[in-house]
């Protein structure tokens, strides 16, 4: 067996916070090992290989949107309108000018 990171280790070889290792490990994404005493506060170690293996899990391929999509030719069916928000606000004011 290969020797236990500590949390500042584990969270370099992460290349994140040693509060986002906590975090990761709290909600059940990170296996850990308590080597502190039962019924105390735990003392967290990490194993490398489940370290490497979370990474295995959360690595993805390129996403799909990026690919190519230079020479894709797709209709717009959206429209847009260019609103003025000044246009409301300057009318209240002037009916607020005009009802005095």
């Amino acid at each position: 067996m290969r020797r236990l990171l500590t949390p500042a280790e584990a969270s370099e070889l992460l290349a994140i916070s040693p509060k986002h290792l906590r975090w990761l490990t709290d909600a059940g994404q990170l296996r850990w090992v308590n080597i502190g005493l039962e019924g105390r506060r735990p003392t967290r170690r990490y194993k490398e290989d489940d370290l490497l293996e979370f990474v295995e899990r959360r690595s993805k391929n390129a996403c799909r949107y990026i690919e190519n999509t230079a020479n894709q030719n797709i209709p717009m069916t959206s429209s847009f309108t260019v609103v003025d928000f000044q246009v409301p606000r300057e009318r209240a004011i002037s009916a607020r000018h005009n009802a005095s």
